[in-house]
């Protein structure tokens, strides 16, 4: 029997470095099936992708069916950019505010409500409707476009968590499901072209940034999309692992981790 595999990609600038290299030359037997952040994590819990980048969270729900590949993740030492509260009141004040919850990712919700919870000792009024509240938080495009507007505080979760704990936050993970090993060769091809696609994007970013921008426009400056990747890290390290670790056990989650 012939195997494919099928890989969640996310069409946001935050994942530009890992697919750039496969929009023009596509590899065989490789499907790609986008979605946000949450979709990927229920493609991948319902088998309909082999792996993908998907909220870190999402490994520690369903660590049965996974293992992280230790390659590379998506994180940061500092800021972000991309996942943010946007506010009009200072977070420790927003116990009892309105505060809208983006549905595309179930890191960055979880990773929200810990800080409110733990950090600064508050209980807001979670909204998942998009509507008028008194903080938002967005992700990935969105919060980059965002963060233009006026609000009186925007905060970077990353930048919050790395205060706190002294640690990069890990965002996302690629996860891969445990039967994906039946695609041994397929799978290890895969995973070494997309270290040189991270590798051709950090050597050449504005030509990868172009062809990333004709297939998926995201309507940023050229400038602020170019100087978004000096605020991410793609590299997994003991760091890494510690920081999940340290999420999983504030989550109240089992902490053991297993890799490919």
């Amino acid at each position: 029997m012939e195997h494919f595999l099928n890989v969640g990609r996310i069409p946001f600038l935050v994942c530009a470095p890992f697919f750039h290299r496969f929009l023009d030359n596509p590899l065989p037997k490789v499907h790609f099936l986008d979605g946000t952040p949450s979709e990927q994590n229920k493609r991948l819990r319902d088998g309909q992708v082999m792996l993908s980048p998907s909220s870190s969270i999402e490994y520690a729900k369903n660590r049965e069916n996974y293992v992280i590949c230790n390659r590379f993740c998506t994180s940061s030492t500092l800021e972000i950019r991309s996942v943010k509260l946007f506010s009009k009141y200072k977070w420790e004040n927003l116990g009892g505010k309105t505060v809208y919850l983006t549905e595309q990712s179930d890191t960055s919700v979880a990773l929200l409500k810990l800080l409110s919870s733990l950090r600064f000792k508050v209980e807001p009024i979670w909204e998942t409707e998009f509507k008028t509240c008194d903080a938002k938080l967005l992700i990935g495009d969105n919060a980059l476009r965002e963060a233009a507007n006026q609000w009186e505080f925007q905060y970077d979760l990353a930048s919050v968590w790395q205060e706190w704990q002294n640690l990069p936050f890990v965002f996302g993970l690629w996860i891969i499901r445990k039967e994906a090993s039946g695609r041994g060769s397929l799978l290890e091809n895969y995973l070494n072209e997309t270290e040189i696609s991270l590798r051709e994007f950090k050597e050449n970013r504005w030509e990868c940034l172009q062809k990333w921008e004709k297939y998926y426009p995201h309507g940023l400056p050229q400038n602020l999309a170019y100087d978004y990747y000096n605020a991410i890290d793609y590299g997994f390290t003991a760091e890494h692992e510690k920081s999940l670790k340290t999420f999983y056990k504030l989550c109240k989650m089992p902490t053991d981790i297993v890799f490919l």
